[in-house]
């Protein structure tokens, strides 16, 4: 059932439900449960329990809206949102003679007070604010049993209708966002893309600036609270989720408020202690990243498999997703979406900064706080690991290279269900199966590997090794150590070499239970001495190209 039609329904009932309870009529609770989906009748039988008993008091609205009704002095005109706590309409206020943004709190909700001292908190918490990036409040009131916000008026697209709108065709361009909102403007926002929407973003988070500043947290950043006005600048709405709301913040339909996908960690995880204004640099970033790549960090198919996702898995890296990113945007989703909040920007300003940067094109602060590729590799090797535990799939890929390969590609957390094979090819190379200089995997071919099946031109280790210094079940190297080793050096449980040592060894110089070769002299007080490891010695020096000498 549409969302729409289900708000409509719950107010209707709970309507009706107290007009009967008012009539002494004895309403049948059941029968009006089973008027709506399984899944939401248990936030309906709250509603009705709470009207039996006058804890709530009978919703004032005596009927639905319709264009053309007044509402002290606003006349409706028509309906250009809906969320479920409210609805917006586009209204002209008579007096004034100008467009406002009618927001009406639903009446199945305003049977509570808390939900209409929420409602009243977020005009409150707008009114203190005088930012040009932030939408501002004309009145707030009630008229025919519906509470209301006067607001001004954006016209325009949220920048979720503008990313929707977007060509499939990429990379995208300023021109793109021009022809996506309808807004000239925006084509001359940056010279490229990634330019544009650092600039709109970096507005919103002076925006939010200014709101940190007196204490209130938006909570709720997302791109359908992004409004862009005709001349191409951005302007945050919607600031009903004010920090101090103790409230487990459930609508009339179960919906949790704050939108799942661009939710923190702490959010995600209910902790109201430790929300504070760092979940919306989380969220800020969440926005950055969908706008760049076309896709939310984290999906599911419930809202609680969102929710699962977010308190567990490590986002894809950007330009995995995104390969025409630059490694500034990269860097800014990479720190602002940082699980733990002390290791994100520590205030909204810092990463305004950085989006203004990435606006101008210049190196942005993140990038360089994070160093060279390595360390950002160890990084994520250690955040997946230390704060993440078990994760999900997620894909590290440097831009750099060297003779043609990324200085270092890694896969961390399990394969999700259906994931292929994950094939790593870098310097450092950490996959399914690795290929490059430094492996680990479970086939691991490289200079040093490390794996199930091991190939490496210097060291190998796994169950089967094959390399310069190879150790494994089944070694094949110069020098090699396993159940069965074959090279120049091997030790074994059967050796084969020009120095063997095990339990059958073959070689020139052979010690073990069957041995074929000229024995190995252990000496009278069982050392090896000169007779084999002078000679092992001595090979190893030989094959690695050093000259003996000294005092």
């Amino acid at each position: 059932m549409p969302q729409e039609s289900l708000d409509t329904l719950l107010d209707r009932l709970v309507a009706e439900y107290s007009d009967r309870l008012a009539q002494g009529r004895g309403p049948d609770r059941e029968a009006f449960l089973r008027r709506v989906p399984a899944e939401h009748r248990a936030a309906l039988e709250r509603s009705l329990r709470m009207l039996e008993v006058g804890m709530a008091a009978a919703p004032r609205a005596s009927r639905p809206l319709a264009a053309g009704d007044v509402l002290d002095g606003f006349r409706l005109v028509r309906e250009i949102g809906r969320g479920g706590m409210a609805t917006v309409w586009l209204a002209q206020q008579e007096d004034l003679a100008r467009p406002v943004a009618l927001k009406l709190l639903r009446p199945a909700l305003a049977i509570e007070q808390r939900h209409i001292d929420r409602f009243r908190r977020e005009a409150l918490a707008v009114a203190r604010l005088n930012h040009p990036h932030i939408v501002q409040i004309h009145g707030v009131g009630e008229a025919l049993g519906y509470h209301y916000i006067a607001m001004e008026f954006v016209e325009g697209k949220t920048l979720a209708q503008v990313l929707e709108d977007l060509p499939e065709e990429r990379p995208w361009k300023p021109r793109d966002l021009a022809f996506a909102s309808g807004i000239d403007a925006l084509a001359t926002r940056g010279d490229t893309y990634e330019q544009a929407i650092g600039a709109i973003l970096a507005e919103v988070a002076d925006a939010l600036s200014a709101a940190h500043s007196i204490g209130i947290i938006h909570r709720d950043i997302k791109p359908s609270n992004i409004l862009i006005r005709t001349d191409g600048r951005a302007v945050g709405a919607d600031f009903g989720l004010a920090k101090g709301d103790t409230d487990p913040g459930l609508s009339m339909t179960g919906d949790q408020i704050g939108t799942p996908w661009y939710m923190s960690p702490e959010q995600a995880l209910t902790i109201e202690a430790t929300v504070d204004h760092r979940t919306d640099v989380y969220s800020l970033g969440v926005t950055l990243y969908e706008a760049m790549s076309g896709r939310r960090p984290f999906e599911g198919k419930t809202a609680l498999a969102v929710l699962e996702a977010i308190k567990g898995a490590v986002p894809q890296a950007l330009k995995s997703v995104s390969p025409e990113c630059s490694v500034q945007s990269e860097a800014i989703c990479r720190r602002s979406m940082a699980r733990l909040p002390e290791e994100r920007f520590g205030s909204v300003e810092e990463m305004r900064d950085d989006l203004q940067r990435l606006a101008c094109g210049e190196t942005t602060q993140a990038r360089v706080d994070e160093g060279g590729p390595l360390r950002r590799a160890l990084s994520a090797v250690k955040t997946s690991r230390v704060h993440y535990g078990i994760a999900h799939s997620a894909e590290y890929k440097s831009r750099a290279s060297f003779l043609g390969l990324p200085l270092y590609h890694i896969y961390m957390g399990r394969r999700g269900v259906g994931e292929g094979v994950r094939f790593a090819r870098g310097w450092l190379a950490i996959g399914d199966v690795a290929l490059g200089g430094l492996c680990f995997g479970g086939i691991a071919i490289g200079l040093i590997s490390s794996g199930g099946f091991a190939v490496g031109l210097g060291l190998a280790f796994g169950g089967f090794a094959a390399g310069g210094l190879a150790c494994g079940g089944l070694a094949l190297g110069a020098f090699s150590f396993g159940g069965m080793a074959f090279g120049y050096l091997a030790l074994g449980g059967m050796a084969r070499g020009y120095y063997a040592i095990g339990g059958s060894a073959h070689g020139t110089y052979a010690a073990g239970g069957e041995t074929r070769g000229r024995p190995i002299d252990f000496g009278p007080d069982g050392t090896f001495a000169d007779t084999w490891f002078g000679a092992a010695i001595a090979a190893l020096a030989d094959w690695m190209g050093i000259t003996a000498g000294g005092n």
